[in-house]
């Protein structure tokens, strides 16, 4: 069991900290992975949104506020195949991702952790990306870049409005029956992108495949698709412009 007061100082160090616990970050990831593997099975690569409002409702319960956001994303795409060449994976142009933003300006990103099986991915082999918790949105690296168009108002037909909401009682179920037959050393979730410096650190570790490989993007100054720059530069534009007076 882990102990309401356990996660209670949980509470206390993200508000101390500013910034999402470290365990608090693992513990939302194990629940809501495990809740979409079971729910959605073989299509939970492809609920971005559905984890999102996963996410911020379990943030919530932990007295976080957060709001979900549409966006463009990119990442580096490396494969196990040593001969193949590396690329970009991700969504921009007509494609678009949801994922999180806290009150603490950390943004969250579960279900890239399974862009290898979404279905524009899955045949390609590519090596698996970690999970994101990223702390500081004005500092991405090279191999990872999000662009938020906007918070989104959550608007589905009643079916899948219906089914969200089955999804949600689902995973507060999931919360309880964890939090009742887990101990604290159980809830593991590996690899967590937090900012450039854990890429740093798993990159010395040398036990992610994806990072050791994704290091040619920086070697050979690999640049981002031009939507994504040319996107992220009309953006940055429009902002300083409200600057202006």
């Amino acid at each position: 069991m882990i102990k309401k007061a356990f996660l209670k100082k949980q509470i206390i160090k993200t508000k101390k900290d500013k910034k999402t616990s470290i365990f608090l970050r693992r513990l939302i990831f194990f629940i809501v992975d495990k809740s979409l593997k079971k729910y959605y099975k073989d299509t939970f690569s492809m609920k971005c949104l559905q984890s999102s409002v996963a996410i911020r409702m379990l943030l919530e319960i932990y007295e976080i506020q957060s709001k979900e956001y549409m966006g463009a994303m990119c990442v580096s795409q490396v494969f196990h195949d040593d001969f193949q060449p590396p690329n970009w994976d991700g969504f921009w142009d007509k494609e678009h991702h949801v994922f999180l933003s806290t009150e603490n300006g950390e943004l969250v990103d579960l279900t890239i952790h399974y862009l290898h099986l979404h279905p524009m991915s899955k045949e390609n082999e590519q090596l698996q990306v970690p999970a994101v918790w990223w702390e500081d949105t004005g500092e991405y690296a090279r191999i990872l870049k999000y662009i938020p168009f906007g918070a989104i108002n959550i608007q589905l037909s009643n079916e899948d409005m219906l089914d969200l909401k089955k999804f949600k009682n689902f995973v507060l179920k999931e919360h309880e029956r964890i939090l009742q037959n887990y101990t604290v050393d159980e809830i593991v979730f590996s690899d967590i992108l937090h900012g450039v410096k854990s890429l740093n650190e798993l990159h010395k570790t040398g036990n992610n495949n994806w990072l050791n490989k994704s290091y040619i993007f920086e070697k050979l100054d690999i640049q981002v698709p031009e939507w994504i720059k040319n996107k992220d530069n009309e953006l940055k534009l429009k902002y300083l412009a409200t600057k202006v007076t």
